[in-house]
């Protein structure tokens, strides 16, 4: 058996959405941009899953552009905002590689990056962002929820308090670790992007969306066939955009409950913790969905090979990164030299239970005393 508590690198897909994906491939497998019967009635369900999608994060359906997932939306955010050759963009060093890479393969094009401190749970430091935002400011990248710590930003706060300095400044959030996962409304929020990624919230892999604020102006990265209204063109992945509108759908109802029964789950697991000593919580009060930790002289590599033999699965940071580099994180974050190597990331899903979390705190706290008497 399998007990697996790294939901924020990927998650299961439900049995549901699963049929959803075998109907679009096997029975209405039509391609929309063809104008026969069949096609136009999967054209019209993904209009239907487009503001389905638009319901759940309280925006307009055509502000939701479909792409393959969290990366190629947070790329195409980023290098479509650059409408100057030269200014500067303000972000941190805790964003997802698929924003810390691009920003930095913009420095050497010419860009001025300006990095924002941050706090010890990893959230942005919103004096440090402010101060580094100026006339020649073309974009403010800041994620949502931190996929390492489960930080949560107040991006409607931040997205005030850029505009407040320069209006001109495009404000991109992140919100991989977010959608399904805490409510989110994009039109109270001000945010001119924002990212999501299917597999976090039980849909496939390989399909997510970019929301655009209608007014925002952000150049497309794609050409071809006119799909999705010019901005991104090639052929629509339509069972994985069905499966994801309904997959979110379902997640966002299931908020509230999700949230108690994490919430029971951590205070399992802090009971635990308790009796080994020399540990460090990195965010105490973020995403639900999330429990970052920190044991002193425990190398979460060793723990983690270890915890697998007993079917047990943990995260070390984010899967789309080395091990190495979640380093980057929590050095940002400024936990100590002693801590670093001892980060776990213990994440949830609607599929654990409380007999599984109880086994994961019996045998990390075995695993644990065992490998400190070792030392």
């Amino acid at each position: 058996m399998i007990y697996y508590f790294d939901n924020a690198a990927t998650t299961k897909v439900d049995d549901e959405i699963t049929k959803l994906i075998d109907k679009y491939n096997g029975e209405k497998y039509f391609n929309p941009s063809s104008l026969t019967a069949f096609s136009l009635s999967v054209a019209k369900d993904i209009q239907s899953a487009r503001e389905s999608v638009a319901g759940v994060f309280g925006c307009k359906a055509d502000e939701i552009y479909f792409t393959s997932g969290g990366t190629e939306s947070d790329n195409t955010a980023i290098l479509g905002s650059l409408s100057k050759h030269t200014g500067n963009i303000v972000t941190t060093e805790t964003e997802h590689s698929a924003v810390y890479k691009t920003v930095n393969y913009l420095k050497n094009k010419g860009y001025e990056i300006r990095f924002a401190a941050v706090n010890s749970d990893g959230s942005v430091n919103a004096e440090s962002l402010i101060n580094n935002v100026d006339e020649n400011t073309l974009l403010v990248a800041v994620m949502h929820v931190n996929n390492e710590t489960g930080a949560i930003n107040n991006i409607g706060e931040l997205v005030k308090k850029v505009k407040s300095k320069n209006p001109k400044t495009l404000f991109f959030s992140d919100g991989t670790q977010a959608a399904g996962k805490i409510k989110v409304n994009l039109a109270n929020s001000g945010v001119d992007a924002y990212a999501f990624s299917g597999h976090k919230f039980h849909a496939p892999k390989g399909i997510g969306g970019l929301y655009i604020k209608s007014n925002a102006k952000i150049s497309q990265l794609h050409f071809g066939g006119g799909q999705e209204k010019g901005f991104r063109s090639g052929t629509e992945n339509v069972s994985a955009i069905i499966a994801m509108s309904q997959a979110l759908k379902t997640a966002s109802d299931l908020i509230k409950e999700n949230s108690e029964k994490f919430a029971e789950y951590k205070t399992i697991l802090l009971k635990a913790f308790d009796t080994l000593g020399d540990y460090k919580i990195i965010c105490c009060d973020g995403s639900p969905a999330i429990m970052s930790v920190a044991f002193e002289n425990i190398k979460s590599q060793v723990l983690s090979n270890i915890l697998e033999q007993d079917g047990i699965i943990i995260g070390l940071g984010s899967a789309c990164s080395s091990k190495n580099k979640q380093n980057r994180i929590m050095t940002a974050a400024g936990l100590e030299r002693k801590y670093i190597e001892g980060v776990v990331r213990i994440s949830f899903s609607k599929y654990n239970t409380t007999e599984e979390t109880e086994f994961l705190a019996k045998k990390m706290t075995e695993h644990i005393k065992m490998l400190r008497d070792l030392q």
